[in-house]
């Protein structure tokens, strides 16, 4: 994955209230669990400022920073993205997906499928089973699936994964910290009877091996900070380009290299529409796209990436994830 490294992106001193926001989020979905210190470096602002406006995000605007599970330790392989035509109203189909334990994000949307989920499976036989159950709700008239075949960027995927095994106590910091990936060390350990240094190391191994990823979300709900659109994006000749703008683009939060519907999909995000139909004409440019479809997300219903781990035999060491 390649989120840019935000020391990379210095906001000007004076920046204005979205943008000191937005680049904190920013902050947080590269490290969920950096420091006030290191937060306040970034955003070059004070520590106390840096610590009101990490607070405010999270009391008042939903940001949550949480740990999520890598799909490939989950034993997710297939990841899929579908768009929904709906007859009448939109929320309870979305709530009937939302419902659904495979569905990670569901999002009422504009344009004429108006609803779109993505959801993650063990194999194509249990994907056609849930498409098979949204098919069943009442107002779904249809359905188009695109397939995740190499995700370049996104909260839930890990930079880099290694063999691992993991203990009962792993698996209790993992609960843990999916509820609230910046619980300070000290919480942790009194949670679990470890010491402070022994949580540390145990959860530095867990993100180094690719077990888990820390960083923010927004708790299904879009901020003063933050607008996203859904792009579909169509190839032509040689794609490498595209996949080149996608990673390097600070705008982008999610990408992924499809069968199906689309070549690539992709999620960005920004402050105003302006500065994301800005980051779209910049993609529309490359000689490799051939076309983008986009859709305006209105009203995230879920947003969700926990999974619990349980003991089994021939998990990954033992242990695999409940579903």
């Amino acid at each position: 994955m390649s989120t840019p490294a935000l020391s990379r992106r210095h906001p000007p001193r004076e920046a204005g209230f979205d943008e000191v926001d937005a680049l904190l989020i920013r902050a947080l979905q590269e490290d969920g669990r950096a420091s006030i210190h290191d937060l306040a470096e970034t955003l070059r602002v004070s520590r106390d400022v840096a610590s009101q406006r990490l607070r405010r995000l999270i009391e008042q605007e939903g940001v949550r920073v949480v740990a999520a599970l890598d799909p490939h330790f989950a034993g997710h392989h297939v990841l899929t993205h579908a768009a929904v035509v709906v007859d009448g109203p939109l929320r309870p189909v979305a709530e009937r997906i939302a419902a659904m334990p495979n569905s990670v994000f569901v999002s009422l949307t504009s344009g004429n499928m108006p609803l779109v989920f993505e959801s993650r499976h063990r194999d194509s036989a249990e994907l056609h089973e849930v498409l098979d159950s949204v098919r069943a709700i009442p107002g779904v008239r249809s359905l188009l699936v695109t397939t995740y075949v190499d995700v370049l960027s996104g909260f839930f995927v890990a930079d880099r994964r290694s063999p691992v095994t993991i203990d009962e106590l792993d698996t209790e910091l993992i609960t843990l910290l999916q509820r609230d990936g910046r619980m300070s060390f000290r919480a942790l350990g009194e949670s679990i009877h470890l010491s402070p240094s022994s949580v540390r190391a145990r959860v530095n191994r867990l993100v180094e091996a690719g077990v888990i990823r820390i960083s923010a979300i927004t708790s299904g709900q879009l901020t003063r900070s933050r607008i996203a659109i859904g792009l579909g994006i169509s190839a032509r000749g040689d794609s490498a380009p595209i996949r080149e703008f996608l990673l390097r683009s600070p705008d982008v939060d999610f990408a992924a290299r499809t069968h199906g519907r689309f070549d690539y999909v992709a999620t960005i995000e920004g402050p105003s529409a302006a500065h994301l139909l800005r980051a779209t004409e910049e993609l529309r440019a490359l000689p490799s796209v051939s076309a983008v479809e986009s859709w305006a997300h209105y009203d995230i219903v879920k947003e969700n990436y926990e999974r619990a781990i349980e003991r089994a035999v021939g998990g990954n060491g033992g242990w695999q994830v409940a579903r």
